[in-house]
């Protein structure tokens, strides 16, 4: 193999967290684009939730068959063909002559984003030792924080000065350059054998996915909570025709084998489910009971992920050194005060920014805690041949997780309020309960959370 130098390890870092930067920038620059999107294709404000619908769903239903194809075709090949996949579709949503080709684009679009997703981890995990992976896998992960907080600010400005399209024509270009950096830096390419593609693993997981995911994402629709049930059913068919498979398409046998890696994946799907929703109760409840304009409550906003960003890389760093469960249960365990203290929101409160500030002290510094040594704990806990698909596990559970926290959210306001449309001041006492009980419910996924933080099993050998 050819030696990979450090002025080219930290280049590729540069150019997979350029890739991994797509996801998050692109879906939260758009969410200020949509009204502007509607006006132009006389769309409704409900099926303009299928931009990031769509995106998620073709998303989540690639990464685990995708990790096949990567090991097939190898690391650097995925990476790049994904960075063309983002690339092309952009360029080609700046020409959408329909709501329904721009959706398609977006589709596509989260086919790329997948094979970006699952190599920059693998990439990553195998280029550097290990005294070093909890390091670059918090810069890695501090690009989705990045994404989150630059997006809406760039998005809003974008959208204003140059209209939506200018979006997707500047993104183009930035995905284009860390595939670039990658074919440059990256003259080592990892392949591995692999056994005759799982048809009907692929399929079963897909339809399971899809029912499960789509169900979750409607869950306030008439049906979507029969639809969602029948998604895990699914996704309990093909765990037991998975264990049954001398070439799974999911390797299942690890979340029965490998304890660390199955209670570290189980403890990412309790913390995105806690915490995703956050930010979208806690907009309302600024805009509506607090009476601020979209901009200050941005503002306000903005001190998490910026306490996320400046964190993330530091606790990675520090995970190299000691057991990524000290800093991964403290997180979980800052993420339920955090909760608690924003399920304490009431109508009538005096410094509201102030206290809303204090959880996001909290929430933030638990989730930059929590992320990147708890992500450096997956990768590490399995052998170089399965580092693909263990970095397509770290994706699902995430992308699952957030599904869970806005379904708890929207079903807690749908029962006490049942439409954010209808949040007017007659409605603000039922949407606090629905604040408050949504908040208490996820500090309850975190306290279970903390139980697979902490008890996740020994450090393994070097992989």
């Amino acid at each position: 193999m050819t030696e990979i130098t450090k002025k080219q390890q930290y280049l590729i870092l540069l150019a997979t967290s350029l890739g991994v930067l797509m996801n998050p920038l692109l879906a939260s620059m758009l969410i200020l684009a949509l009204p502007n999107i509607g006006a132009d294709f006389l769309v409704s404000a409900r099926d303009l939730g299928w931009m990031s619908t769509a995106y998620i769903l073709a998303n989540a239903v690639c990464l685990v068959p995708g990790a096949w194809f990567v090991d097939k075709i190898g690391y650097k090949k995925s990476f790049i063909a994904g960075t063309i996949i983002v690339a092309v579709t952009c360029l080609l949503s700046v020409f959408a002559s329909s709501y329904v080709s721009l959706l398609t684009w977006r589709v596509l679009s989260g086919v790329g984003v997948s094979l970006l997703m699952i190599t920059s981890l693998a990439i990553l995990t195998r280029i550097f030792p290990k005294e070093k992976r909890g390091f670059v896998i918090g810069i890695n992960t501090t690009m989705v924080y990045v994404g989150l907080t630059l997006g809406p600010f760039l998005g809003g400005i974008l959208t204003e000065t140059l209209g939506w399209h200018s979006i997707f024509l500047i993104m183009a270009p930035v995905v284009l350059l860390s595939g670039i950096m990658l074919a440059l830096c990256m003259k080592t390419e990892f392949t591995l054998p692999v056994k005759k593609f799982d048809g009907v693993g692929a399929l079963l997981y897909a339809v399971s996915m899809l029912a499960l995911m789509y169900g979750l994402s409607t869950i306030t629709d008439t049906g979507s909570i029969f639809l969602a049930g029948f998604g895990l059913i699914l996704f309990a068919v093909f765990v037991w025709y998975e264990q049954r498979r001398e070439n799974p398409i999911l390797h299942i046998r690890l979340f029965f084998e490998n304890k660390r890696f199955a209670r570290s994946s189980y403890a990412a799907l309790l913390n995105y489910a806690a915490v995703y929703a956050v930010t979208y109760m806690v907009s309302l409840y600024l805009q509506s009971i607090g009476q601020l304009n979209a901009a200050e409550a941005g503002m306000i906003m903005l001190f998490q992920p910026l306490i996320q960003v400046v964190a993330t890389p530091v606790a990675g760093k520090i995970s190299d050194k000691i057991d990524a469960k000290y800093l991964v249960t403290a997180g979980m365990i800052l993420t339920i005060v955090g909760l608690l203290i924003l399920s304490g929101l009431g109508i009538s409160m005096t410094n509201v920014a102030g206290y809303i500030m204090i959880t996001q002290v909290f929430i933030g510094l638990g989730a930059a805690l929590f992320s990147a040594p708890n992500t450096s704990t997956i990768m590490g806990s399995v052998a170089p041949a399965e580092y693909s698909m263990a970095s397509s596990v770290v994706s699902v559970v995430r992308q699952v997780g957030m599904l869970i926290s806005m379904a708890v959210c929207m079903a807690a306001i749908s029962l006490f309020v049942g439409s954010t449309d209808m949040l007017g001041p007659s409605m603000y006492e039922e949407f606090v309960e629905a604040l408050r009980v949504s908040m208490l419910i996820s500090s309850g996924l975190a306290v279970i959370g903390v139980f697979f933080s902490w008890f996740r099993g020994t450090v393994p050998a070097e992989k």
